[in-house]
């Protein structure tokens, strides 16, 4: 079934070419083998892409972006290559270092023309490591020659556009390079607020990125109103709801790491289909020398492979009330199949007030049959008798239990 709920500045290595991805039905979602420490699947390396002679990509009415056929939850960086002096090998490592963590798409464009000319080595390098790109700034010339790589996910046609103009010029070459790969999707970054913006500028591509920046500009918690008036959008334009959130400096500050996870599960609550991270590497920020705040990313790559199984082609359930979220907590239930099959259900319960303890009151819609907290232990607030929950949450604090 599928889900219910309703940036950046302007020798190849040998590509496994001889293998075919193994047949699954379609309604399987990608089957990543690569685990961390702790045994959590993620979502990359993508053995599949590793081993795919090549891929079609496409998607679904209800925004799930399909990989061969099978549902596919993109999660990655922008990656401005060329910033702090950046060269094609210091974006190799990166490559290597995202899909080791579990990342499976990075957003990316070439240092200079040469970089460019030979971007199909790039393309190589992601496969490998088994990770997807999405590439932006290529000549006309490249983007024919690399159209059919399996590790490809599409092209990025315009960046920040807000206005009408830039929208139809966007859809204009969105356009073009779907009739020239037809296999292959198109993306755009948004960055419109919540006020019911323009239906045109949700036409202008497949994949639809909206931008959410708050952090050092804005309350935290209009995160959620902007992705979920972003989702509604795209989905009735037939497109693909991708967020956009902030890792980096934009005005005053940067992100912690509890300042991510909030962001990234008010995104996931709005009915995000996919979440780009705004950037491993950009003349704001370099990821590589943020080791506090890169742990928190990796821990959050593993509930975001734990929890994609059901966003992706589960049931999501709002269980909050309150209009104003700064005042009482986000919450939904998460329930569907996770990759083996197995049925699970998982309470998620967010905070998004910088300053206030919330309290937690609610009736899940079936009884817990097991209550199991899903990332740090120090979340785990809430308890429940029965179908009732209770418990209280900290300023900014995330819990997510697994209670099937």
């Amino acid at each position: 079934m599928s889900l219910l709920f309703r940036h950046a500045a302007p020798a190849r290595l040998p590509v496994l070419a001889s293998l075919l991805i193994a047949g699954l039905s379609s309604c399987q979602m990608l089957q990543p083998a690569a685990t961390d420490p702790g045994g959590t699947a993620l979502l990359a390396p993508d053995t599949q892409l590793q081993e795919a002679a090549a891929t079609t990509i496409t998607h679904r009415a209800d925004g799930t972006v399909l990989v061969n056929g099978h549902s596919f939850f993109p999660f990655g960086f922008y990656h401005v290559s060329w910033a702090w002096q950046g060269t094609p090998q210091r974006r190799a490592q990166d490559i290597q270092r995202l899909a080791q963590s579990g990342f499976n798409l990075i957003v990316t464009e070439p240092v200079d023309d040469q970089d460019s000319a030979s971007f199909a080595g790039v393309l190589d390098q992601a496969q490998q490591a088994g990770i997807f790109v999405i590439p932006y700034g290529l000549s006309p010339e490249t983007q024919q020659s690399i159209g059919h790589h399996p590790a490809l996910l599409g092209f990025k046609v315009a960046d920040d556009v807000t206005t009408p103009l830039a929208a139809q010029q966007a859809a204009g070459r969105s356009e073009q390079l779907r009739a020239l790969n037809p296999e292959k999707l198109t993306y755009l970054s948004l960055a419109v607020g919540q006020e019911k913006p323009d239906p045109a500028l949700f036409r202008t591509a497949d994949l639809i990125g909206n931008q959410s920046y708050p952090i050092g500009n804005d309350d935290i918690s209009v995160t959620y109103r902007t992705m979920h008036s972003a989702v509604e959008s795209a989905l009735a334009q037939g497109r693909v709801p991708i967020a956009n959130l902030q890792s980096s400096f934009w005005g005053t500050a940067k992100p912690t790491p509890d300042e991510v996870r909030n962001m990234t599960y008010q995104a996931l609550l709005a009915g995000a289909k996919g979440v780009v991270y705004y950037a491993y590497r950009a003349t704001e920020s370099d990821l590589d020398g943020e080791p506090f705040l890169w742990r928190g990313f990796q821990q959050l790559s593993q509930e975001v492979a734990q929890l994609s199984p059901l966003l992706l082609d589960g049931e999501l359930l709002p269980l909050s009330h309150e209009a104003d979220i700064t005042q009482a907590p986000l919450t939904a239930y998460l329930r569907g199949r996770d990759a083996s099959s197995q049925e699970q259900g998982y309470l998620i319960a967010v905070n998004t007030n910088r300053r206030q303890t919330q309290t937690v009151q609610l009736q899940l819609p079936e009884t817990p049959t097991r209550w199991d907290t899903v990332g740090s232990v120090i979340t785990a607030t809430l308890e429940h008798s029965g179908e009732a929950v209770t418990g209280t949450l900290a300023p900014l604090q995330v819990t997510v239990v697994r209670m099937r």
